[in-house]
């Protein structure tokens, strides 16, 4: 059995504070990566991830879209619980269960006021992975409600929501294959239309069963 050990042992934070309203709006991430692959340089792992990211979010969805040469866009859909992939090799739209995570959490740090992005204050959380390290930098100001992603613990996303009550203005996902940062060049509070969250009615869709 899985055991977070960290998690259970630290107090939830922020729990009182969080708003009342979910963020709603837009993320612009720039996109850098450095690879730990043998025979793929940074550079080629670059283009096929890509360097940038647009990430919306409405309520307890959300989609990233992304300009490589691999996914098109990722999203998630609370009522299905799974996270849809469109790859732009193959026309069949992938997805995966998000109520199951492959990855344990060993220990969670959290340091308060450790850096500014994009003119915020961000508290800094650090958890430390069967995967690898992933670290997450974030403000209160753009506040997440926890329980609308209690379904999505695919990739701890549920897991950072918990802890931090917010979207992340940067990422560090370090790993095998490579070291992987996000950073917010733009975030946009603003009313998200619907149809971004809707499935194309004219491809078929089928289960990934390993993420790639």
């Amino acid at each position: 059995m899985k055991k977070i050990l960290t998690l259970l042992l630290l107090p939830l934070i922020y729990t009182a504070s969080f708003a009342q309203k979910s963020f709603e709006g837009e993320v612009i991430y720039s996109i850098d990566v450095q690879s730990r692959i043998p025979g793929l340089s940074s550079e080629q792992l670059s283009a096929i991830i890509g360097n940038t990211q647009h990430y919306y979010m409405k309520g307890a969805d959300y989609k990233n879209d992304y300009n490589g040469s691999y996914l098109s866009w990722e999203l998630y859909l609370s009522k299905a619980k799974k996270v849809f992939f469109s790859k732009k090799s193959e026309d069949t739209i992938r997805w995966a269960n998000s109520t199951i995570d492959q990855d344990t959490i060993y220990k969670a740090e959290l340091k308060k006021n450790d850096t500014t992005i994009l003119g915020y204050t961000c508290d800094k959380l650090t958890f430390n992975c069967k995967s690898g390290i992933q670290v997450y930098y974030f403000n209160r100001q753009f506040s997440v409600k926890p329980s609308l992603y209690t379904d999505h613990k695919e990739g701890n996303w549920y897991a950072f929501l918990k802890m931090s009550g917010s979207i992340a203005l940067k990422e560090i996902i370090e790993n095998k294959q490579m070291i992987f940062t996000i950073t917010a060049t733009s975030v946009e509070q603003k009313d998200i239309d619907d149809s971004i969250f809707q499935l194309p009615a004219d491809k078929p869709i089928s289960e990934l069963p390993i993420r790639q």
